[in-house]
């Protein structure tokens, strides 16, 4: 299941940069109250083990599952920076 998994860690990753105090002001206008925030980062943290549990659903091996999501998490975080950039970038432009 390591589509659903990349997925759900994508749109975790984007979530948890959207709850940032900098990601807040990249995919906002202005940047969200901080009680907004923490719901963004608490759904991505749920999102990111909802991942966790759906690599590890079919697995025969827990620990090759692991480490398979691990290195799949190293990919989202390298996605979702990438699209904050381009958002940023996107966003001082029109400026």
């Amino acid at each position: 299941m390591t589509g659903p998994s990349f997925l759900c860690g994508q749109f975790a990753m984007l979530l948890l940069a959207a709850g940032s105090a900098r990601g807040g002001g990249i995919f906002f206008r202005k940047s969200p109250p901080a009680s907004y925030r923490l719901g963004l980062q608490i759904s991505g943290f749920a999102l990111l083990t909802l991942s966790l549990l759906l690599e590890l659903y079919d697995s025969d091996f827990p620990i090759v599952a692991t480490t398979t999501w691990i290195g799949l998490l190293s990919l989202e975080v390298l996605l979702a920076a990438l699209i904050c950039t381009a958002l940023n970038a996107r966003k001082r432009s029109s400026r």
